[in-house]
């Protein structure tokens, strides 16, 4: 499942990061390094970007990137 499917308030684990090496390290820099529990918490009037809470951060990410990063839930 894409992370911009997530429920809110749902736990889930990263499995993969689909974007180019650069932005990659971006992300995981971040923290969106696969094995990692996200949750998607608050979206913004037209549920783009939305929240995600990551090792105790909240990050906002668009739904055409958060579309790029696969999830399971728990």
């Amino acid at each position: 499942m894409k992370l911009c499917d997530l429920k809110f308030n749902k736990n889930a684990i990263i499995k993969d990061i689909k974007f180019t090496d650069n932005i990659k390290r971006r992300m995981y820099d971040l923290g969106f390094i696969p094995g990692e529990i996200i949750s998607k918490e608050f979206s913004s009037f037209f549920n783009n970007p939305c929240c995600y809470k990551i090792k105790n951060m909240f990050i906002a990410i668009r739904n055409e990137d958060a579309s790029l990063i696969e999830v399971d839930y728990e």
